[in-house]
């Protein structure tokens, strides 16, 4: 009978029987790894059972269900953030707001002189429903940003709580009790709002005023950053700020315009 024939590694140099050894090894403890009657769950694989092109193939489904969860998780994350910050309040008259940043200082109350830096802005159309389950607002005029090249970063409007004419009325609604060092954002229902030229704050620019005037009639947002509070108060301020406001809690915005509508009639 011929001789057998001697492999390589049987008569290579120790190193490379050990080497030739421990990838049986391994290989062992894969198959074993992937026996079905090994609970493989218990050590960690996410394919369990599968081995070569399936295994390759589960995996990359495996990691791309995983990419997808973190993306919807970083989506949510943006929009909880950015859309809609903070805590949701609807007043008794309907106003609502949102308290971005309780703050800690003193209290702004009627009669107190305040002072603040803010940003209006109108809602886009496919954010028109969207003010309490998230929406991308559009910048109609703002103070203390340095918006459309303005030199005002850190200025503020000044105003006393409760003087007719000083802020729209819903805002002077949702401002009583807002701390210094806090932040809101207000919704403005066009009927209490910037309703005429004499209502502040007023933009400066004139673009800030254009898109204003184009946008009166609209539910807008004043985010608002309570930068000072000086408590004088005053007897001429102390009745009910929101005397005459009151709408269905909440204030429903009206639907959007429909393009359709006047076909049909």
């Amino acid at each position: 009978a011929p001789e057998p024939l001697r492999t390589h590694v049987e008569t290579g140099a120790p190193g490379a029987r050990r080497r030739f050894a421990a990838s049986r090894l391994l290989a062992t403890l894969g198959l074993l790894i992937a026996a079905p009657g090994v609970p493989a769950n218990a050590r960690g694989l996410k394919c369990p059972g599968l081995s070569g092109e399936k295994l390759r193939d589960c995996l990359r489904e495996y990691r791309r269900n995983e990419q997808g969860k973190e993306a919807d998780d970083d989506v949510e994350e943006y929009r909880a953030k950015y859309e809609q910050p903070g805590e949701l309040v609807t007043l008794p008259s309907g106003i609502q707001y949102r308290e971005i940043t309780p703050g800690r200082g003193k209290v702004c109350e009627p009669g107190a002189v305040c002072a603040i830096s803010y940003q209006v802005f109108r809602l886009s159309s496919g954010a028109y429903f969207k003010y309490s389950s998230g929406g991308r607002p559009i910048l109609l005029f703002a103070q203390g940003y340095g918006t459309e090249g303005q030199d005002d970063v850190g200025s503020v409007y000044k105003f006393i709580l409760g003087d007719k004419n000083s802020l729209p009325r819903a805002a002077t609604i949702a401002l009583n009790g807002m701390r210094e060092g806090g932040k809101r954002r207000v919704l403005i229902p066009p009927t209490v709002g910037w309703t005429d030229n004499n209502v502040g704050p007023q933009p400066t620019t004139f673009g800030g005023k254009r898109r204003l005037e184009n946008h009166r009639d609209e539910a807008l947002l004043f985010e608002v950053e309570m930068v000072v509070v000086k408590q004088f108060g005053s007897d001429d301020t102390d009745t009910a700020l929101d005397e005459g406001v009151k709408f269905d809690a909440p204030y429903s915005l009206p639907a959007p315009p429909n393009p359709f509508r006047r076909k049909i009639g």
